[in-house]
């Protein structure tokens, strides 16, 4: 496979962002987020169940610029799933908005998004207080709790600009547990139930010898 340098993101972003503009492609940067937060879950997931998600409609692509994007798509997929395997998250790809301000906002909600996706209901399958308080930072920067002016509904939560300074920078730091919370899950040893009862030691060893189970297989 090939590598994701800086010249494939560079072409990356050409062949999806143009196309994003008519929202019938995911922007590179939210290629990223969605990815990452694939990459972070309990789930194998197969390429066709996400990498339609990227890329939209087959009409937006002629042959060659599809199965480029694809390339392109898993390359970068491999390349975050190499440094997130070593401890590590990739560099962040954050757009601006036309102010100049970060678009936290974008990356965010590519991130929720793929969580629609996975077959795992992320929260429902953890029991852990903790683990949903690691995406309070996602959720505010994804407007979650903004005011909805055309519902005419009031924000749930009021943030100050310093708020909102503090959880851009706590952003990574949770992306990085919430990775390492998965990969703790999913390597944790399952326990085995045993389906038959368990033999008493006085009782006769299942073995068929005849003695006790504490004289025979159970010694």
């Amino acid at each position: 496979m090939q590598p994701f340098d800086e010249l494939a993101q560079e072409r990356l972003i050409e062949l999806l962002d143009a196309r994003a503009e008519s929202s019938r492609t995911m922007r590179t940067d939210e290629a990223q987020a969605f990815m990452l937060a694939l990459l972070s879950g309990p789930d194998e997931l197969e390429i066709s169940d996400w990498l339609p998600e990227i890329l939209g409609d087959e009409s937006l692509f002629n042959d060659s610029e599809r199965e480029e994007a694809e390339q392109l798509a898993l390359a970068m997929m491999a390349d975050m799933r190499r440094e997130m395997e070593g401890g590590k998250l990739p560099d962040l790809w954050f757009y601006h908005e036309d102010n100049g301000d970060v678009d936290f906002f974008t990356w965010c909600n590519a991130y929720l998004y793929a969580l629609d996706v996975v077959p795992t209901d992320w929260f429902a399958h953890s029991e852990e207080e903790e683990f949903e308080d690691l995406f309070y930072p996602l959720m505010a920067l994804s407007g979650v709790y903004d005011a909805d002016t055309e519902a005419g509904t009031p924000a749930i939560l009021e943030l100050s600009d310093k708020d909102l300074v503090d959880l851009q920078a706590e952003l990574p730091r949770v992306l990085l547990d919430i990775y390492q919370y998965w990969r703790a899950v999913v390597n944790t040893p399952k326990t085995i139930h045993r389906k038959s009862s368990k033999t008493g030691r006085n009782e006769s060893c299942p073995c068929g010898s005849g003695k006790k189970y504490k004289h025979c297989c159970g010694r």
